[in-house]
């Protein structure tokens, strides 16, 4: 009894691997609808920079691969790069290409997406390509380090010509005329007669009077 399940089990397994084939091949031939595309074109671009490109992609079977072929505006030949399907994301591809940054001012690409049976759906053709425009890149400028601040000298003040009056000098030169007033008060009289001198006592003839400042006078 036992025999007979596992050969029923082996029976029915090998029918199943063999309808397999069959059942993608009649897929493939009932298939007759391209793949849904939508992309939305990119406005405009940098030369230089890398360019994104995205596609959303639907069957009713099952998308086979999306592929973006570009190239530098009359530059020759398309290339080719397999668009790859975002991560948690359903339908969604996306691709981004280096542009040389000497090569502008437009790019051309268009995308095909094609199906397990062989459909295609296209964005844009070989000959009739979609255009970005690309601008020049702009060149940034280059930082300076900031100049140290010259330390600012003050000029000397120039001095005036001549002795420097100060307080002390004042009180000085005050001194000394009082004292040539006392001097020549004492040395005459009304009636022009010569004072009375005392006894071993000189009255001299010339007083010099030497007044000192705290400041050198200016050469």
């Amino acid at each position: 009894m036992h025999r007979f399940f596992v050969r029923l089990l082996v029976l029915l397994l090998s029918i199943s691997l063999g309808l397999m084939p069959m059942s993608s091949a009649y897929a493939q031939l009932s298939d007759s609808e391209p793949p849904v595309l939508i992309h939305r074109q990119l406005d405009a671009g940098v030369a230089g920079e890398l360019q994104t490109f995205l596609a959303r992609v639907s069957d009713d079977f099952a998308v086979s691969e999306v592929v973006l072929r570009y190239r530098q505006r009359n530059t020759g030949e398309f290339q080719s790069i397999e668009m790859r399907p975002l991560v948690d994301s359903i339908g969604e591809y996306m691709i981004a290409i280096e542009t040389a940054d000497g090569v502008y001012p437009n790019l051309e690409y268009y995308i095909e997406a094609f199906d397990e049976a062989g459909n295609k759906t296209n964005r844009g053709f070989d000959y009739a390509p979609i255009v970005i425009p690309l601008t020049e890149p702009v060149e940034q400028p280059v930082a300076t380090a900031p100049q140290a601040e010259q330390p600012v000298v003050s000029e000397p003040e120039a001095q005036s010509e001549g002795f420097s009056i100060t307080p002390v000098g004042i009180l000085i030169g005050v001194g000394a005329l009082l004292a040539l007033g006392a001097l020549a008060a004492g040395g005459g009289s009304d009636d022009d007669e010569p004072s009375a001198q005392m006894p071993g006592i000189q009255t001299p003839a010339t007083v010099t009077l030497t007044v000192v400042t705290d400041q050198p006078s200016a050469e």
